[in-house]
């Protein structure tokens, strides 16, 4: 009889065992293939280089094949529920939205799939409220008064700024707090609205008389066109400041932000989590509060700016400086 109880608790810790193995073996060594669906709301170098790193980071963490495909909303609200009701449809493994538009209608639209959300404002308030919790999110939000400070510490000549920016209804609040910044920092803001890319060169045509610099805050739209701005920047002199570093490698002249591929990157360690079977709503957003000061210097030079009151400001409000563009 003891013989045979004996067999039997082998047979039990056996199993156990196995049975621990085997959920081992799941958790670092997932055999399921997982397919990921990115949509972005239009196509600029901010947001490529966002899924650049996500992308980069995720194979690299996740040790199974995985398919991550990247879909364009074109800038059109329409398509872009298209996607996610596609996505939606065709059981994705996970949705990753970039940005606050593609975020909201990403939670509005899916309530069954883990969401992690890059480069977005949702708040840990608002995700507590979804029962259940699908969504995760990157957050990179800079304040307006600690982009104007730098402004103000870089040129402190600076009096009258213009503010390019769309009609989008997350960047409206954004505006009127970088309006109010001003007045504090001693800034005259002056907003201009362009709800599209076609009134963008008609908007830098008709700029005021007295406007001694362009800023874009982090405004897809807008951002997108960084480009155009910076050709019209660089013909008139007239200084270009923007809130990322894509619009800088665009041809701007510098930018206090945070480098997007790393938003990237923190994103793939969210979406490991979850795809290590994490629950999703036991994870918090991650706040990306490191800052940096980015400077093309061959903008610069056409913008005619001074780099070294860029790096002095940069220095006495404790930034570090990364150089990018042409003169890199």
């Amino acid at each position: 009889m003891k013989l045979l109880s004996k067999i039997l608790f082998i047979l039990l810790l056996v199993s156990f065992m196995a049975a621990c193995q085997n959920h081992s073996d799941k958790k670092t060594s997932p055999e399921k293939n997982i397919k990921i669906g990115i949509i972005i709301p239009l196509e600029h170098k901010a947001l490529r280089a966002i899924v650049a790193g996500f992308s980069e980071k995720l194979r690299t963490l996740y040790n199974a094949p995985v398919e991550i495909k990247v879909m364009n909303a074109e800038g059109d609200p329409n398509i872009m529920r298209a996607i996610l009701q596609q996505m939606r449809d065709a059981n994705y493994s996970m949705i990753v939205p970039v940005g606050t538009s593609a975020t909201e209608m990403a939670e509005s639209m899916i309530h069954n799939t883990p969401i992690v959300s890059l480069a977005a404002d949702f708040s840990e308030d608002a995700r507590h409220k979804l029962n259940p919790c699908n969504i995760v999110c990157v957050h990179d939000e800079i304040s307006s008064y600690k982009l104007l400070e730098f402004l103000h510490t870089a040129h402190p000549e600076l009096k009258h700024l213009v503010l390019i920016h769309s009609a989008e209804d997350k960047v409206l609040p954004d505006v009127q707090k970088t309006v109010k910044a001003g007045f504090q920092v001693g800034i005259e803001v002056k907003p201009i609205m362009v709800a599209t890319l076609p009134e963008l060169v008609a908007a830098l045509q008709s700029l005021p008389d007295n406007t001694q610099g362009i800023f874009i805050l982090k405004d897809n739209l807008i951002a997108s066109g960084a480009p155009t701005i910076a050709k019209m920047a660089a013909d008139k002199h007239i200084p270009f400041y923007t809130s990322d570093q894509g619009s800088v490698q665009s041809g701007a002249g510098f930018a206090l932000g945070v480098r997007e591929k790393q938003i990237g990157e923190e994103g793939a360690k969210l979406a490991m989590a979850v795809l290590m079977d994490d629950s999703i709503s036991t994870l918090s957003n991650v706040e990306m509060n490191k800052l940096t000061v980015f400077v093309n210097k061959n903008a610069l030079q056409l913008e005619q700016q001074n780099l070294t009151g860029i790096q002095d400001a940069a220095k006495k409000l404790n930034y570090n400086v990364e150089y990018v563009g042409d003169a890199a």
